[in-house]
């Protein structure tokens, strides 16, 4: 019976080192998800590809917004992908898939129309390098600690819209936007295909030992809300809609502030240092809200952190860039790095593990539809107005309405609290 029960004790141990490093591996892949290096490195490149080939500045911006709907069309499918196949072979395909799309964009785009093309089609073969994938990895091994762990895996999606911005304006100061797009896939390939094959493992399944040898896990089958199930609910659409604002108000945010500053002067690589402050601002938004998730009711401190955000349009639409823009970048970096955790966090507990993946894609296909109007949204508004004035005061009311329905959430809807 001791030897059985020190066999317990190894399994356990084996299985905190493979939940450990389940969290670096999807750590890695947000480094390097479509966020950092589609939606939030754009910014830098619109203005040198319009310098390049005269082709207008409303068509190139619109290919976010089409990517963007391929890409929450997909969330849904890729969540049944996880739940059914698992995380770990579905992130097999993520990265590679990912980066052979930004090769086409730097290859083959050679009209205003074929960027658009490729540049969506991107987001379409890069759909399960999203947090679904790896969201999904990370909760099947954590529960008591789950915001804790989301925010550490995901805190390097920050990292990446810290690093690829400015990584990505040197590049194409170096070597043009085309090869700047080539070189960008090759690193999606470099830190996605061994970072999956070494670090991402499925979780335990439930299951009990008869005999040395037998695998044991302490796991009960997770309980959960099917999709239809959690349609029926007043929560989910809550959730929908106060993520999908709050998805426009951040993804127009961090597109605009580089052609902003650009607008006023600023050299491209200075412009792209502001996607730095916005990185760092979502990594430390990620693990210091991810913990505090554990401890405090979770719509009210989402609520707060889509407040910071209107604020942050606030400042923008105040003026006085060289003051304001820096402000700005560290409020909608915070809540950047709050939403995606917060979001995965309040699916979990609000409708359960057990059809996680399905429900938290459903819900990624508002927030993916929402990064890409939010783009197409502030480049319209300019090509109307001549200004983003308008378009800072239009984001900061919509993060407000989206604080609001957050916040509506009742503590009894969280019913399947860890």
């Amino acid at each position: 019976m001791s030897s059985l029960s020190g066999w317990r004790r190894k399994a356990r141990s084996a299985d905190a080192v493979r939940a450990g490093a389940v969290v670096a591996g999807a750590g890695l892949n947000m480094l390097v998800n479509t966020g950092p290096v589609l939606l939030f490195s754009f910014g830098v490149f619109v203005k040198p590809i319009v310098a390049e080939t005269g082709w207008s500045r409303t068509t190139v911006s619109s290919a976010v917004l089409y990517g963007q709907i391929l890409l929450a069309l997909c969330g849904p499918l890729t969540g049944l992908a996880v739940d059914r196949f698992g995380a770990r072979r579905v992130a097999r395909f993520a990265g590679p898939l990912l980066g052979l799309g930004l090769g086409m964009v730097g290859l083959l785009s050679n009209s205003a129309n074929s960027f658009v093309l490729f540049f969506a089609l991107t987001f379409l073969l890069g759909a399960a390098q999203v947090p679904v994938t790896y969201v999904k990895a990370v909760a099947g091994w954590y529960d008591k600690r789950l915001g804790l762990a989301l925010g550490l895996a995901l805190m390097l999606s920050g990292l990446g819209v810290a690093l690829l911005p400015p990584l990505a304006a040197a590049l194409i100061d170096a070597l043009g936007w085309r090869n700047a797009y080539l070189c960008l896939g090759g690193l999606v390939w470099l830190i996605s295909v061994p970072s999956v094959h070494w670090l991402i493992h499925e979780p335990p399944r439930v299951g009990s030992i008869l005999q040395p040898g037998t695998r044991v896990f302490a796991t009960d089958e997770p309980a959960g809300l099917t999709l239809s199930a959690a349609l029926r609910t007043r929560a989910f659409w809550l959730m929908a809609l106060g993520f999908f604002l709050i998805s426009v108000v951040v993804g127009a945010g961090t597109w605009v502030l580089p052609i902003v500053l650009s607008d006023y002067g600023v050299t491209a690589q200075q412009g792209a240092f502001v996607m730095t402050i916005v990185g760092v601002a979502m990594m430390a938004g990620r693990v210091g809200f991810g913990a505090l998730l554990d401890r405090f009711f979770a719509p009210l401190l989402t609520s707060m952190m889509f407040v910071g955000a209107a604020i942050g349009h606030v400042c923008l639409a105040a003026g006085i860039f060289a003051v304001t823009t820096p402000v700005a970048a560290i409020l909608i970096g915070l809540t950047l790095g709050s939403e995606v955790d917060a979001l995965a966090f309040l699916t979990s507990r609000v409708f359960g593990r057990r059809h996680l993946g399905v429900i938290y894609g459903s819900l990624m296909f508002c927030f993916s539809v929402g990064l890409g109007c939010g783009p197409a949204l502030f480049a319209e508004i300019f090509s109307h107005t001549g200004s983003y004035q308008a378009a800072f005061w239009t984001a900061a009311t919509a993060a407000l309405i989206a604080a609001v329905l957050v916040a509506g959430l009742r503590k009894s809807e969280l019913r399947f609290e860890g």
